[in-house]
């Protein structure tokens, strides 16, 4: 077992403000301290019966589980050598803090059937590191973890820095990162982390739940820089972390399974479309109180499919159980606590309506809009920000009770086919007068008449006067047809 008599003092750290570790860590200076508090301990063989924080003392990774905090030097290649209790530290280094988490109880307990006795809610971790130390100072590295679900409220470790030399030590932004096997792993921490509050761990998302059984166990690290005191390059006060906050949403919409994602598609009656949502925080400073929601807005004749919701968080899909998506189109669907540079979609499916009393001919255009709302971690009584954006959906109805969408065409198959047409009439109108002269001369035969030049000549005259009449009974007939 650790010592748990050995004495500290407690110092203040550099984030922003100075933070006194003390208030970070609720004890005051002098006063005993190492890992705490005192607690029934179990083993892997015989785990915890409800959710508690390592008080396991044979975990296979790190031995005793209440020994949770430590520290290594980062090399300027990116290697690093074996974490440790006890760490000389000296100017222009970089080290980085090792925090281990483990709810030690039995999987058993995860479940309705035991109440859940072993799951693990509202679990954070808090952290300090001094802003100072002196030559051959022992300053020390603390962490809290802790739940309000758990046997103990509260568990504490801390690691040790002894300065070669005088330093001043500064939060690397950015570098407070979490790890584990579920879609929160690689998640970038809040500044919170080092404040009386904490910030939440969790499994897919940063929303304090932790299961029972070491499948759900993880690390949260966060890297300093030590800097010699008074030197020509660090004269000036240690750079203050900046804190950026702020975030951003895209829609988008498809309608090809996922495969293409657009601003505005084109479908018909009775198609399915998939709708996604992309929340990424742009900032370095956690969003807290995170929540996603759909209108369906202008959207009327398009049916949520039910239990299609998924959340996607660093690549690991999470499916919503929830059949009619009421936590998107109802109040919201809460996300929790996103850390900055984290990425999260949101997709769902809708079906057209194939309903002929729904969508009227031609095109109809929907629009989808969608917001995400949320807060800055580091600020307490930050206000709500919410950003909305939108995708159309054009329901093109074609076919029974509709017209044709476009008049026939005209080209040059169509014109050949009309000067056939109109030469077939011209050669009707020959082979017609034909049969009429004919049919007089036949007339006069039957009579007894004798043809001559003059009568020949006068048949061509009738002839001509006959088409020239048929031609004026024809141009009458156009008129009166044009003025109907």
């Amino acid at each position: 077992m650790k010592d748990n008599k050995k004495k500290i003092t407690i110092s203040s750290i550099l984030l922003g403000t100075v933070l006194s570790v003390a208030g970070a860590l609720g004890v005051k200076s002098n006063e005993t301290f190492a890992w705490g508090p005192e607690r029934q301990t179990y083993t892997n063989e015989q785990p915890a019966p409800q959710a508690v924080f390592n008080s396991i003392t044979n975990n296979g990774g790190v031995g005793d589980e209440r020994d949770f905090v430590r520290i290594v030097e980062v090399h300027d290649d990116g290697t690093k050598d074996t974490y440790t209790n006890e760490i000389n530290v000296s100017a222009g280094k970089t080290y980085e803090v090792y925090i281990y988490y483990h709810n030690d109880a039995s999987t058993t307990y995860n479940d309705a059937a035991h109440n859940y006795v072993g799951v693990a809610r509202e679990s954070k971790v808090s952290a300090a590191f001094p802003e100072s130390l002196a030559k051959g100072q022992r300053g020390e590295v603390n962490a809290i973890i802790s739940s309000t679900t758990t046997m103990v409220p509260k568990v504490w470790d801390e690691a040790y820095m002894t300065a070669e030399e005088d330093l001043t030590f500064a939060y690397i932004t950015g570098s407070a990162k979490i790890y584990n096997d579920w879609g929160a792993n690689g998640s970038t921490l809040s500044t919170n982390l080092f404040s009386t509050e904490g910030t939440y761990i969790g499994l897919n998302e940063l929303n304090g739940l932790i299961l029972g059984c070491d499948e759900f166990s993880g690390q949260v690290v966060f890297r300093i820089k030590a800097s010699a005191v008074n030197s020509p390059e660090e004269s000036e006060e240690p750079e203050v972390p900046s804190s950026v906050a702020g975030f951003e949403i895209d829609k988008k919409v498809s309608k090809d399974g996922g495969n293409t994602w657009e601003d505005s598609v084109d479908v018909k009656p009775g198609d399915e479309v998939e709708f996604k949502i992309i929340y990424k925080n742009t900032g370095n400073v956690a969003q807290k109180d995170v929540s996603a929601f759909d209108t369906l807005e202008g959207a009327v004749g398009m049916e949520y499919v039910a239990g299609s919701t998924r959340i996607y968080k660093s690549g690991v899909e999470t499916k919503i159980e929830d059949e009619a998506g009421k936590g998107l189109f109802d109040g919201g669907l809460s996300i929790g606590e996103v850390g900055g540079g984290v990425e999260i979609e949101i997709r769902y499916k809708a079906k057209i309506s194939e309903s002929k009393d729904t969508f009227s001919c031609g095109k109809t255009v929907l629009h989808n809009l969608a917001g995400v709302s949320g807060r800055r971690a580091d600020q307490e009584d930050a206000g709500v920000a919410t950003v909305y954006d939108k995708v159309a959906v054009n329901v093109v109805r074609t076919g029974e009770g509709c017209l044709p969408t476009a008049l026939p065409e005209t080209g040059p198959a169509q014109i050949i086919l009309a000067g056939v047409v109109s030469a077939g009439v011209l050669v009707g109108l020959g082979y017609w007068l034909n049969s009429k002269m004919q049919l007089r001369r036949l007339q006069k035969v039957a009579k007894g008449e004798k043809s001559s030049k003059k009568q020949a000549s006068e048949e061509k005259r009738e002839g001509e006067s006959l088409k020239r009449d048929e031609e004026s009974k024809n141009g009458e007939e156009t008129k009166h047809n044009d003025k109907k």
